[in-house]
């Protein structure tokens, strides 16, 4: 059975009548027709129950058909995809990287035409059945590898890639060098061709490390979405910038800032360091803030105090008011080897500590979750201290 079975009516309504329901269950019973590939329909449910998750503008419309399952969890969500089309007044567009589509969907927002390229036949067929849906006449679909594309691609506006970051087996990778298309080898083809080149990569990628690799990097995005650090974007011109914009970011739905601090490396460097013992509220940023190493920078733009030079905990005497992270009243401090702790359960952090989350729950004999707090640390003068905390 090709995908364009997976348009026929009983089919939908089959998928949609059981897209909310557990697929090994599912998996058991018998399809309504032999004539059905059933792996198919199943898989078709499970990508639905992921977009619905990640793309829920895409589920309004009929006839939408999802890729696989495994192309959908890789894919860009709808928040951050929109995030990223937002960035950058593009007419013209090639997305060198295509998959799902989502990218390219939020790209064509803004643009009058995208090139959208993918290598896998069947993905590229869905994706230019589904833009042909959501944005008609906006994408042209070619079925090719992103290197062969690059050899005869017209000049753009701006060219963006997603390099994929699993093997054949499915494990994960996050190195430039190691993610396929390899960028590194491509810049010196690409980089003329496009005004701007956007890459998206693994949050887990080493920042200083690849804008000394990619060498014309102008601002990196470290977006967060619903409490994750999701992705960073690259935003890469044509000439040299050895002290890039670093931009930690929190988004919401639809891709607005909640939260957003711009810096540069020089600056972060340059900052003044403004330390304090605790005092009534403790701060810890969020995940994209941490991710930025802005840690003095956070300090100056909020005006909080931090713990110590190693450690990514703040302080205020007044209650801060919207930040990018969680805030606590601290309500006792107790040395790291007491025995002789108020509470018998709590939600360890460990921060600039010399023991695990693990080892310390074993050793003060303390039970998992409630309502409060410990955090594990180190003060200045290298005070190893336990900070007893809850949220106001």
């Amino acid at each position: 059975m090709t995908w364009q079975n997976l348009l026929n009516p009983d089919i939908q309504k089959f998928i949609r009548n059981h897209e909310a329901e557990n697929i090994a269950q599912l998996a058991l019973k018998k399809p309504l027709s032999l004539e059905w590939d059933y792996k198919s329909v199943l898989d078709q449910i499970k990508s639905r129950q992921k977009a619905t998750l990640k793309i829920s503008a895409w589920m309004t419309y009929k006839d939408i058909i999802f890729p696989s399952s495994h192309i959908i969890e890789q894919a860009s969500s709808q928040a951050t995809a929109l995030y990223k089309a937002s960035l950058i007044e593009a007419d013209t567009f090639v997305d060198l990287t295509c998959g799902a589509a989502v990218d390219s969907w939020a790209f064509a927002q803004h643009a009058t035409h995208g090139d959208c390229i993918e290598r896998d036949e069947t993905a590229a067929q869905i994706a230019q059945h589904n833009l042909d849906i959501l944005k008609p006449d906006s994408c042209e679909l070619h079925n090719m590898k992103a290197e062969e594309f690059i050899k005869t691609m017209p000049d753009v506006d701006l060219a963006y890639i997603d390099p994929a970051r699993r093997d054949d087996a499915r494990k994960g990778k996050y190195k430039l060098e190691d993610c396929s298309p390899d960028i590194l080898g491509l810049l010196d083809s690409l980089l003329p061709k496009t005004k701007t080149l956007m890459i998206k990569t693994s949050p887990m990628l080493d920042i200083a490390q690849a804008i000394q690799q990619l060498q014309t990097v102008q601002a990196v995005h470290i977006v967060e979405y619903k409490g994750d650090c999701k992705e960073l974007v690259f935003i890469l011109g044509n000439t040299a910038n050895p002290n890039p914009q670093i931009i930690p970011v929190i988004i919401n739905s639809d891709g607005t800032p909640l939260h957003k601090m711009v810096f540069t490396p020089d600056q972060e460097v340059q900052t003044d360091h403004n330390f304090s013992a605790p005092l009534k509220y403790l701060f810890e940023p969020s995940p994209a803030f941490q991710k930025s190493g802005g840690f003095h920078m956070i300090s100056k733009t909020y005006g909080l105090k931090k713990l110590h030079p190693h450690t990514h905990l703040y302080t205020s005497g007044q209650k801060p008011k919207n930040l990018p992270g969680r805030i606590f009243e601290i309500i006792g401090q107790y040395p790291a080897k007491s025995k002789k702790i108020p509470i018998k359960q709590a939600n360890i952090t460990v921060r600039n500590f010399p023991e695990t989350v693990e080892s310390l729950r074993k050793k003060l004999k303390m039970k998992d979750g409630g309502a409060e707090y410990l955090f594990a640390c180190t003060l200045l003068e290298n005070q190893k201290i336990l900070l007893h905390a809850r949220k106001p």
